[in-house]
């Protein structure tokens, strides 16, 4: 990892507050932690697993982490941490327990509450808290499977179908499908957040037409089998690709699944692995009517307004991809996991539209009210702080 910055623009009014860089050459792990904002509450965000991990990247995942608590309205700080390795590794779970000896103060002091992320698993941060002497305050898991999979790794999958589900009736109510159009969906990436969309465009009766892994990417303008792709990830995980077969496959590379769309008519692109995918190289090579990420991140700096003059709805990430964030708020007081899931809809179902509307009404592009909205919540503690420490500089 560089510890060169070289977009200063990650430094604003909000932050980061810090930067930590953790380093234990015995073992050679290289780790990051960036707390971008405390002024609402104590910051969490999950901590990913990559070999080319870069502190920019850092520093604008805890942005969209502060983002995402913000637009919840939820009194919790935006963080995020990384480890720079690949997570496939036979080192892996020695560099998660020195990475956990390394961040163990900045979880006691700064109260850092950590979960999983790309390339680290509930297992991992189990071992975290466990090697730090807090056991405790990892979640405990309700106990309960859907189609195979545990509840818990479906709630953010969900939460973006639910999204989808959001604009696409608002886009219906405004003249843009027919009253029986079922939309077509493509979908990078089927990790545990893509069985969750695989799950829940199932219930909707809604068309997914591609999908990609680290192994590649197929397409299928009929639509692909949702059933057989969830039954070939419990057995083959990411090589699904290779063993999925129906009579129009496409077998494509997986940084051009989205191109497809310009070729095959696509409603919605669901952008589900690394920052910065949708960005101007590829731009012109896409059509859809909305995007709807998973992943945190997608859009590169300054494409939503391209996005916005192609009609193309930019619709926020951290307002998407938050259904694990809200499932974690509810869990302890649902009687089961219909009422999260219920509970999740309803967060994001009204969050969205507000969003759509609003942006329809300022004429501004989905994310940008997005963040906007964000920001005039935050603005309000952040001032609250200063005027904390004008106290305390009066004082002493």
């Amino acid at each position: 990892m560089s510890l060169n910055i070289k977009d200063p623009s990650i430094f604003d009014e909000l932050g980061p507050e810090k930067i930590v860089f953790l380093r234990d050459a015995s073992v050679d792990m290289t780790g990051i932690l960036v707390i971008d904002n405390t002024a609402i509450g104590w910051p969490a965000g999950g901590i990913r697993m990559a070999p080319d991990i870069t502190v920019e990247e850092m520093a604008r995942l805890a942005r969209a982490m502060t983002y995402k608590f913000a637009s919840y309205r939820l009194k919790v700080g935006g963080a995020k941490a990384g480890i720079m390795a690949d997570p496939l590794s036979d080192k892996k779970d020695l560099l998660v327990a020195s990475f956990a000896e390394a961040i163990k103060t900045n979880i006691i002091e700064d109260k850092y509450y950590c979960g999983p992320d790309m390339g680290t698993y509930d297992r991992d941060i189990e071992r975290i808290f466990n090697i730090i002497g807090n056991p405790g305050l990892v979640p405990k898991p309700l106990g309960m499977k859907k189609n195979g999979f545990p509840v818990e790794e479906l709630y953010t999958g969900y939460g973006v179908c639910y999204c989808v589900e959001a604009v696409f009736n608002y886009l219906k109510n405004l003249g843009e499908f027919g009253e029986n159009y079922k939309p077509k969906i493509i979908l990078e990436g089927f990790g545990k957040v893509g069985v969750g969309i695989a799950m829940s465009l199932k219930e909707l009766g809604f068309k997914l037409t591609g999908v990609s892994t680290i192994k590649g990417g197929i397409f299928d303008e009929d639509g692909l089998d949702l059933d057989k792709l969830l039954e070939l990830k419990l057995k083959h995980g990411d090589n699904l690709i290779n063993q999925y077969e129906s009579k129009n496959l496409v077998k494509i590379e997986k940084e051009k699944l989205f191109e497809l769309s310009s070729e095959y008519p696509t409603d919605f692109l669901i952008p589900g692995a690394r920052p910065d995918v949708i960005n101007r190289n590829i731009i012109d090579k896409i059509e859809a009517k909305a995007i709807i990420p998973a992943s945190n991140i997608p859009f590169e700096k300054g494409i939503t307004t391209t996005l916005k003059e192609r009609g193309i709805i930019d619709f926020p990430d951290f307002v998407a991809n938050a259904g694990e964030v809200l499932a974690l708020g509810v869990n302890k007081v649902a009687k089961n996991a219909d009422e999260i899931f219920v509970y999740v809809k309803e967060k994001i179902n009204e969050k969205a539209m507000e969003i759509v509307n609003g942006a329809l009404d300022k004429n501004l592009s989905a994310y940008d009210y997005a963040v906007d909205d964000a920001l005039s919540y935050i603005m309000k503690y952040l001032n609250r702080k200063a005027k904390k420490i004008e106290k305390l500089n009066k004082k002493y």
